[in-house]
């Protein structure tokens, strides 16, 4: 069996790392209107943007002359462990596929991303994280063509609906289930293209188990 997971708000709660992000720079006296400013790149021109708090404090220091350098060392510092941000059946969903094929696929590619993904610890019971800036379509294809697909059965968890359609369309033999859980920062309702609904992974694990 081959599980594909997204991470933000199915695995991770984005949400709540946000908010501490944004106190954090609130104590080094960057206000709330700069933060949400410089919160994506104004030159990235896609759709849906990426966040890389690098990125942001080198615009904050250049457009408004602030010395962010003890700001950075915390936010160093703070990047370290990002483990209390999993949801609390995260880690629990995860061990029980731990003899089949799961996979985080991830949209944005950053080394912010790569620091939630690699300090929660999430990587040590799953076999494969591609991280992408396309819709995950390709990224699943890719795997797909690394392993011989021997009449197994495929799931796809997502919190967005058009990542959703995006993988059935091209994969219809995969089953999706749209991940709808009340921390998650989006809102989308479901299409023909959601075969199933989780309000968390408690629920997801029985939808798979179940096929």
């Amino acid at each position: 069996m081959i599980i594909f997971v997204d991470f933000d708000d199915v695995l991770f709660n984005s949400k709540r790392i946000k908010d501490d992000l944004i106190n954090i720079f609130l104590k080094h006296g960057i206000n709330r209107e700069i933060f949400d400013k410089y919160y994506y790149n104004s030159k990235e021109n896609k759709v849906i943007k990426t966040y890389d708090p690098s990125r942001q404090l080198r615009d904050i220091q250049e457009n408004e002359n602030i010395d962010v350098d003890l700001l950075k060392k915390e936010l160093e510092e703070f990047m370290k462990d990002t483990s209390k941000y999993l949801f609390e059946d995260s880690l629990e969903f995860l061990k029980s596929f731990e003899k089949d094929f799961v996979a985080i696929v991830s949209y944005g590619k950053s080394f912010f991303q790569e620091m939630k993904i690699g300090k929660c610890g999430a990587d040590k019971y799953c076999q494969k994280i591609q991280i992408t800036n396309e819709l995950k379509s390709g990224a699943i294809e890719k795997i797909l063509e690394e392993r011989k697909l021997e009449k197994e059965k495929i799931f796809f968890i997502e919190d967005r609906v058009e990542q959703i359609e995006d993988v059935k369309k091209e994969f219809p033999f995969i089953k999706t289930i749209f991940m709808r859980r009340s921390e998650g920062r989006y809102h989308d309702e479901p299409t023909e293209f959601c075969d199933f609904e989780a309000s968390d992974l408690k629920e997801a694990e029985q939808i798979i188990k179940s096929q």
